[in-house]
This record gives structure tokens, sequence and C-alpha cells, in this order.
């Protein structure tokens, strides 16, 4: 599959510093894969603690260092390293360091996480629960954050997302 030069429409600056350039989109071919390049900015936080119940993702540093959290493992990883997450393991990753870090960051199949994103990089500083619940919910919960028991969780990522969908059709 050749991928397209990255257009407009495939550059996602996010509201934390982050620019992620969609190499491969989960639309292009079979869904099977989504592909990203992604430039950290120092001192990045990085998403809560979670997990995806079909997904698998891959994180490869291209520049710079990672610090990337697989089950209760942390590892640093430097240019050239990778580190997967299978499906269901919970995990996160972060840019403590000084320095940028311009990673490639693999999930397949092709799941919640480019919508996640464009999402994301619409909104301002506030995270937009709704809009990421309803994406949530269109992918069959398979996004869930750690230390919050699903049974939990499921009714609440379905009301968010009945609420924002009944607010925008309003």
């Amino acid at each position: 599959m050749s991928i397209p030069p990255p257009g407009p429409d495939r550059v996602l600056r996010m509201p934390t510093g982050e620019t992620i350039t969609v190499l491969v989109s989960g639309r292009d071919g079979d869904g099977g894969v989504f592909e990203i390049d992604a430039l950290l900015p120092p001192g990045l936080a990085g998403p809560p603690r979670h997990r995806h119940r079909f997904e698998a993702e891959t994180f490869t540093v291209v520049e710079g260092r990672l610090r990337v959290v697989v089950g209760s493992d942390t590892v640093v990883l430097s240019a050239g390293e990778s580190a997967t997450v299978p499906p269901t393991v919970t995990h996160a990753f972060a840019n403590p360091f000084d320095e940028p870090a311009r990673i490639r960051m693999r999930e397949t199949p092709a799941g919640p996480l480019e919508e996640q994103f464009r999402v994301l990089a619409r909104a301002g500083r506030v995270p937009p629960l709704g809009g990421l619940a309803a994406v949530n919910v269109r992918h069959d919960l398979s996004f869930s954050l750690h230390g919050v028991p699903d049974v939990v969780q499921r009714p609440v990522w379905r009301a968010l997302a009945w609420l924002h969908d009944r607010t925008r059709s309003s």
C-alpha cells in the first residue's frame, strides 16, 4: 500500500503540543492498520494508563527517548528501540525528558485511536469527554481507563456519549 503525502487532513496538532502525522489511516485499505509519526514535546505527560480490548500498539522511537509503561514494567526506549503492547494490557507513554522525541506508533487492527486523536485535536485544553465517549461507544467500548472497573466505566461512557449525541442533535 502506498502512503499518500501528508495533506492538511493528515497532520493533527494536539492541544498538549504533539504534532501527529497520519501515515496510514484506518480508512486506507482494509482498516487493518493505523500508523502515525508523532513529534512529542519535552515534558509531555502523555495519556493516563489505559488498555484496549481489541487492538495492539507498537511504539518505535525514531529520535530522542520515550518512557513506556507496559503492564507493571516501565522501560525507557531510545532511537531504534520498540515496545509492543498486546490487547487488554494496561499501558501509557510519556516524554518526561528535556528534548523532543519522534516516534512511530502502529495500532493493529485500526481501532478508535485515529478518531480519538481527531476529537482531541479539535478540542481546547479541556479533554472533550463527550466526544471521546461517543468514539469509544462506536468502537464497542474498546478503550478503558486503568483503575476503574469496566462495570462502572461502561455505563458512564455510554451516558456521556448519549449526552454528547443529544446536545449535538439539538
